[in-house]
């Protein structure tokens, strides 16, 4: 069974977001909130979860921080979702054990072990947390270089062109599917990890690459597309680029359809090997505009510059704040109680089942 994979959020200079509010609003759903210290479990937990339901539809949400871990799993079938409920996440329940309950994975680590050990704990948390903010310092200026290249780039945009192709290449693709409006939800593909912008690109279906190091055709096309899918009576996950101000959409997709576009651009330079189509944004930007403004021109440049310079160091700060974060969690498994850990596996496994 092929699962769909993306990240539950991503690092931004406003702090870590995570755009799931569909799944944890939906009062149909059974969400299981994993509360629990680094090392506790909570990812090896949710694997076994996932292995147990090997057979049924899933959606993977993986860490930014560190993607091998997981930090939710949410079984469409059974329409259960298992989600780390810890800080940067900090999930509550709304409706509790009625809809969400929380499971103390904190309780199977033995205290007692960890107070010898209280001091290093400070200090290496306390560095751990340095990290982060050198990480949200450098987003922040990311930011600010984002928006000012957009900014840029709107000026040389040739708007009645882009959007009298949109509107053709989306009637184009996607048959009028309903009368009724579609919907717009959240599906997060891209986020900044220790090996900078990453993104989980899709497993099937006809992907068209949108390539646009100016940022803004590729983002004006996409949020017009999204609408006019919408429009055609199409569901549109949208995954957004949090690294600006404006939170454009960076990637959509059409499951119904099994049809994604993918942006390429200066952030992320992402490589899609195998596309239905390319879609080279430069014949909607001005270029006489462009070669005679070198104000622009400069600006543009030196923002790319910049970008890839500050989005290096955030990545660097996600190395060291990893490297601090596996030293953290090698005491607490020290402390760790796995044979209870794997009955509550087992419990919990029982529990979905039965849903």
């Amino acid at each position: 069974m092929n699962n769909a994979h993306y990240f539950l959020g991503s690092s931004s200079s406003a702090g870590f977001k995570k755009p799931i509010k569909e799944i944890l609003n939906d009062t149909d759903n059974t969400v299981y909130i994993l509360k629990g210290t680094p090392g506790s479990g909570k990812s090896t937990l949710m694997k076994k979860i996932s292995e147990a339901f090997s057979e049924s539809k899933q959606d993977i949400y993986h860490c930014s921080a560190d993607p091998d871990s997981l930090d939710a799993v949410y079984l469409t079938d059974k329409k259960a979702l298992i989600i780390d409920g810890t800080a940067p996440h900090c999930i509550d329940p709304e409706y509790p054990k009625a809809v969400q309950t929380i499971v103390d994975i904190g309780a199977y680590i033995e205290a007692a072990k960890l107070r010898s050990k209280k001091n290093e704990l400070i200090a290496l948390t306390d560095e751990y947390s340095d990290c982060h903010k050198r990480c949200r310092s450098c987003l922040s200026a990311v930011s600010s270089v984002i928006d000012d290249i957009m900014a840029s780039a709107d000026s040389l945009l040739l708007n009645e062109k882009l959007d009298s192709f949109t509107e053709r290449f989306i009637k184009r693709i996607l048959p009028k599917n309903s009368d009724s409006c579609g919907k717009l939800i959240t599906r997060q593909r891209s986020a900044v990890t220790m090996n900078g912008c990453s993104a989980y690109l899709p497993e099937s279906g006809k992907i068209y690459l949108l390539k646009d190091d100016n940022i803004s055709g590729a983002a004006r096309f996409l949020e017009k597309a999204a609408k006019l899918i919408c429009e055609r009576g199409y569901t549109v996950q949208a995954s957004r680029c949090y690294l600006s101000k404006t939170e454009f959409i960076e990637h959509i997709t059409v499951p119904e359809a099994d049809i994604h576009f993918i942006t390429s651009n200066c952030i992320n330079s992402l490589n899609v090997p195998e596309t239905e189509k390319e879609i080279n944004f430069r014949r909607f930007y001005d270029s006489k505009a462009l070669r005679d403004n070198d104000n622009i021109k400069q600006r543009i440049k030196f923002g790319k510059r910049a970008c890839a310079e500050f989005l290096k160091e955030s990545a660097a700060a996600l190395i060291d704040a990893k490297s601090i974060h596996d030293k953290i969690e090698s005491y607490y498994i020290s402390a760790a109680d796995f044979d209870g850990i794997g009955r509550l596996a087992y419990k919990l496994i029982s529990d979905i089942r039965s849903l």
